[in-house]
């Protein structure tokens, strides 16, 4: 066994709790949408939903240095010194999602998101725009299945920052959902769906990704 299928291993679990910590996350958040929860249960089931919202954020932190790694094989210009900086820059994007609470208001807290944000969008668009580059015009990359899964895995900032977004703006009505029984109001109902709309799109760009790197079929 070499240090390429542990990374494969790895990268396939990485897969996993991202698709499924998410999946887990969005079905705690649905069920807590349903009128028939008592205000306790409402409020818990968000809570729960908020904290195991680190899983697959961490796993999704993770996925590009791990796949950048493992692009070695297939001609990936990020290496040597650029493959450590950007292994660097992940251990600090996961430290970031432990420390800091999505539901945190703090100004700290708020810099740092924007700041993650900005760094996910600038991640996305340099995916999209060197993988289409690869895929229609460069030969850098030997496999075209690789360049067309990279401009496919830059569009996965958008619908994750949608969902982080529409996560957040639950929190300040966390009390508000522990106290009251009626339908839940209509403002954090639309942020909920959004949220499970994202989501969605969110899947359907994983297993994409998923089926190109397990058929490689360019």
């Amino acid at each position: 066994m070499d240090f390429y299928t542990v990374l494969i291993f790895v990268h396939v679990l990485l897969f996993a709790g991202w698709f499924g910590g998410h999946l887990g996350v969005l079905a705690l958040v649905r069920q807590a949408r349903s009128p028939k929860l008592d205000p306790e249960h409402r409020g818990f089931t968000l809570r729960l939903a908020m904290r195991l919202d680190r899983i697959p954020r961490t796993a999704f932190a993770l996925t590009p240095a791990v796949g950048l790694t493992l692009a070695q094989s297939w001609g990936s210009p990020v290496k040597g010194v650029w493959l450590i900086l950007f292994w660097l820059l992940t251990v600090v994007w996961v430290a970031f999602v432990w420390s800091v609470p999505r539901e945190s208001e703090t100004p700290n807290a708020q810099m740092l998101r924007k700041i993650e944000g900005a760094l996910m969008v600038l991640g996305g668009l340099l995916f999209i725009v060197y993988g289409g580059y690869q895929l229609f015009v460069g030969d850098q990359i030997t496999g075209k299945w690789l360049a067309l899964k990279m401009a496919l895995f830059g569009l996965v900032p958008l619908p994750a920052l949608e969902i982080g977004e529409a996560m957040h703006r639950l929190r300040p009505a966390l009390d508000e959902l522990s106290a009251i029984r009626a339908p839940v109001p209509a403002r954090i109902a639309r942020a909920i769906d959004i949220a499970s709309v994202a989501s969605l799109i969110l899947y359907a760009l994983l297993i994409a990704a998923a089926f190109i790197g397990a058929t490689k079929p360019l």
